[in-house]
């Protein structure tokens, strides 16, 4: 993970890789909890869970692509055809990145097609810009998209209402789409996007990134106690400043962190991701450095480097298995 690139803004070492790798994940497999994704099953929302997102329990996205019986494996040899030549830095690092995507979408895919070479680079280039639009680094979209839907863009769970579907979460990111009566959102920052165009990975991962942007950036809010000159209390709500978690909770959990039970550990499960992607990938996300998750009380604390639930500690182990991109040459 330590390059001389971590010497320099990451503003700057994004606009200067143009896309960061995706690593991998293990292919799920349906008695593994099939890992991120999305059940088929609706379900109905519960409190906490953010406007965009859902939960990141057992389950997470539903695979609808079935396996086409084709032989659609992606050889290195052939990303590596389309991006040979004299290669400038920017190009070394967009090369890494896309080789990564297509190996690790072949690694964790699970009931769904791989992705050719072009649609990696298309993945690449819209992590790149919403990155860079976002100020984010482009490891934790990526683990993010692992933990949300397994990079399977078809991905989406339907939630009920009184027996009828009111919204689907969907897409690489997870997405939330309230729907109406002509399969429109009308909730957030997808307020009048189409569902089918919510699904086209482009689309789905700039609004994810914008989501993120927002929480970082005061979305979330935070109670706290304040004692009066009389000696009464009163409870106000305020801008939430993550200082018991990683500010990426809030994609999950909402405007309040959930500090209770399975989900108070997301920021960790992504943190463990982000930072198998940032080691092979050779960059060093300043996210990483803030305060990720509570303490378990008589637990050892846990580490960015340190992955706990058998899923994660799969999916870490696969990541740092794909090859280590070199440190980009700055002269």
């Amino acid at each position: 993970m330590l390059s001389s690139l971590q010497k320099l803004p990451y503003r700057f070492v994004a606009a200067l890789t143009g896309v960061m790798a995706f690593p991998l994940a293990a292919p799920a497999t349906p008695d593994e909890g099939a890992a991120t994704t999305l059940t088929s099953q609706a379900v109905t929302p519960q409190p906490g869970e953010s406007a965009s997102q859902q939960d990141d329990g057992p389950q997470s996205a539903i695979q609808l692509q079935q396996d086409d019986g084709q032989d659609d494996e992606v050889a290195e040899g052939d990303v590596a055809a389309s991006t040979a030549g004299q290669a400038t830095p920017e190009q070394d690092g967009n090369a890494c990145l896309v080789r990564t995507i297509c190996s690790v979408k072949q690694t964790i895919r699970w009931q769904s097609p791989a992705w050719t070479p072009s649609e990696c680079q298309r993945i690449a280039d819209a992590i790149a810009a919403s990155a860079k639009k976002y100020d984010l680094s482009p490891t934790l979209l990526l683990a993010i998209m692992i933990n949300e839907s397994d990079m399977n863009e078809k991905a989406f769970r339907a939630s009920l209402r009184e027996g009828k579907v009111y919204a689907k979460d969907g897409g690489l990111m997870a997405i939330r789409c309230v729907l109406d009566r002509k399969d429109h959102c009308v909730n957030g920052n997808v307020r009048g996007l189409a569902w089918k165009q919510l699904m086209d990975p482009v689309t789905n991962i700039e609004v994810g990134a914008r989501e993120l942007a927002y929480w970082r950036d005061g979305g979330g809010v935070a109670s706290r106690t304040v004692r009066l000159r009389d000696g009464s209390e009163v409870t106000k709500n305020g801008p939430c400043h993550h200082q018991t978690h990683g500010w990426w909770a809030h994609y999950n959990h909402g405007p309040r962190y959930i500090d209770k039970g399975y989900p108070r550990h997301y920021p960790h499960r992504v943190a463990v991701l982000d930072h198998a992607l940032a080691t092979v990938m050779n960059v060093d996300p300043p996210e990483l450095k803030q305060r990720i998750t509570i303490h378990d009380p008589g637990k050892r604390e846990r580490a960015i480097d340190r992955p706990l639930e058998a899923r994660f500690k799969k999916l870490y182990k696969q990541i740092l298995s794909a090859a280590t991109c070199s440190p980009l040459a700055l002269n």
